[in-house]
C-alpha cells in the first residue's frame, strides 16, 4: 500500500472525520474538536511556543494515520519531564527545548498516542512515523524529539526506547471503579476516621445551603462555559499570580461549547441566590477526566466536594470504571484516588547534549533512590 507522508501547520487541513475516525479509541482529548479549539482560540500558536506540524499519513485521498505533533522552542509547560529540559538549557545557554513535541497541550492526561485506522500494521506504521520525525528533526537541527503522557496502552511503549529515546515516569493518580454500587459503598473502603471525615466535608457543602449537580455539555447554554472560563482565571490567579498568562481563554472554552459539549460535562455548586462554584470534566468510553475548576467565593471543602465526592457519586451511578482528577495533588491520595504513573519519553540528537542529559538523569536517579 503506498502512503503519502504531509505534515500540516494547522489542524484545520484535516479533514474532521477523518480525523475522528481514527480516533475512536483515543482519549477525548484527542479528537479534533478539542485541539481544533487550543489552536483556534490563540492558546496554541508558535508565539506561545507550541507550532502544529501534525503529521498525516494518507493512502490515496483518505487519512490512515497520524501523529498530533507540535514544534517546540522552549520546554516549558510540558509537565512530564520535571523541568529537566529547561534546567539544562539554562545552565548550558543549548537548545535542548528545541524539538518536535508528541502531546496533548495544557493536557497532562495520559492518554497520547500515533492514531491509526483498523487494520493495518500498528508497529510498522508507528516505526514509519517515527523515521520521519528523526529525519525532521534532523533536517532542522532540533535537539530533542520528545512525547509527554503517553497511553499506557499504547504500541509505542514498547517500541520507542528501541528507537533511541529515554524513558522517564511521574506520579499520576486515578480513581478506579471497583463495583461500587453507591458512593456509601465507596466510603466503606475506607478506615472509620477517613470516611467519617469526607462525609463530614461533603455534609458542609449541602449544610451551607449549596445544591451540587452534574451538567450535560450539550444541555448547557454559552454562559455557562463562559461562567467556566472566569472560575478557571480566578483560580490561575490565586495559585499562579499576575506574573504568568494563563494558557487558555475565553475563545477556548467558547469553543468547546459550540463544537465539544458531547464530551463535556459540568458539576455546578449553587444556593437560590447565586452559582458558587463550577468544575469541567469530559466524559468517553465510561471514563470521566477531570479538567478545569474554580470559584465565585471561598468555601471550605467546596474544591473537594465539586471537583472529587460528587463526580465519583457521579460515576457509580452511570456506571464509569476510572475518573482521572488532574495533574497533581497530594490531597487526592487520601480520598480515594490509587497511585499510578505517567510514563515520557526524549530522544537527543546531539552527542554532547545526550551525555549532558544522561548525567543530570543519573543524578536525579541516584537522590530518589537514596530517599
Amino acid at each position: 500500500m503506498e502512503i503519502v507522508e504531509k505534515v500540516l501547520s494547522q489542524i484545520e487541513d484535516f479533514d474532521l472525520q477523518q480525523w475522528n475516525a481514527l480516533a475512536v479509541d483515543s482519549v477525548p482529548m484527542l479528537e479534533y474538536e478539542y485541539l481544533h479549539a487550543l489552536e483556534k482560540s490563540g492558546a496554541v500558536c508558535a508565539a506561545g511556543g507550541y507550532k502544529p506540524a501534525h503529521l498525516g499519513l494518507y493512502h490515496n485521498s483518505s487519512l490512515v494515520a497520524l501523529a498530533p505533533l507540535y514544534l517546540r522552542d522552549r520546554a516549558f509547560v510540558e509537565f512530564g519531564d520535571g523541568g529537566m529540559l529547561e534546567f539544562l538549557s539554562e545552565i548550558t545557554g543549548l537548545p535542548f527545548g528545541s524539538g518536535l513535541v508528541g502531546s496533548i497541550p495544557f493536557t497532562p492526561v495520559p492518554g497520547y498516542d500515533f492514531l491509526l485506522a483498523p487494520g493495518l500494521d500498528r508497529i510498522a506504521i508507528f516505526e514509519s512515523i517515527l523515521k520521519k520525525i528523526d529525519a525532521i528533526s534532523m533536517e532542522r537541527a532540533l535537539s530533542t524529539s520528545r512525547f509527554y503522557f503517553v497511553s499506557p496502552t499504547s504500541s509505542l511503549n514498547r517500541i520507542l526506547t528501541q528507537h533511541g529515546y529515554i524513558r522517564l515516569s511521574t506520579p499520576h493518580l486515578v480513581w478506579a471503579n471497583r463495583g461500587y454500587r453507591t458512593f456509601e459503598d465507596f466510603l466503606l473502603s475506607f478506615k472509620s476516621a477517613r470516611r467519617t471525615k469526607i462525609r463530614r466535608e461533603y455534609r458542609s457543602i449541602r449544610d451551607q445551603g449549596i445544591e451540587l449537580s452534574m451538567l450535560e455539555g450539550l444541555n448547557a447554554s454559552p454562559s455557562v462555559y463562559n461562567d467556566l472560563y472566569l472560575v478557571y482565571r480566578r483560580t490561575w490567579a490565586k495559585y499562579m499570580g499576575s506574573g504568568i498568562k494563563p494558557f487558555l481563554n475565553e475563545a477556548f472554552f467558547r469553543l468547546l461549547g459550540e463544537n465539544f459539549g458531547r464530551r463535556c460535562t459540568f458539576c455546578v455548586a449553587k444556593t437560590a441566590e447565586e452559582k458558587v462554584g463550577m468544575a469541567l470534566f469530559f466524559t468517553k468510553a465510561q471514563r470521566l477526566y477531570g479538567r478545569y475548576w474554580g470559584a465565585f467565593r471561598e468555601v471550605p471543602f467546596l474544591h473537594f466536594a465539586t471537583c472529587y465526592y460528587h463526580p465519583i457519586s457521579f460515576a457509580i451511578e452511570n456506571g464509569l470504571q476510572t475518573f482521572d482528577p488532574g495533574f497533581g495533588g497530594e490531597h487526592k491520595t487520601i480520598r480515594g484516588f490509587e497511585e499510578s504513573s505517567a510514563v515520557h519519553y526524549i530522544k537527543f540528537y546531539d552527542d554532547n547534549q545526550r551525555r549532558l542529559a544522561f548525567a543530570v538523569l543519573e543524578q536525579i536517579r541516584n537522590r530518589q533512590s537514596s530517599k
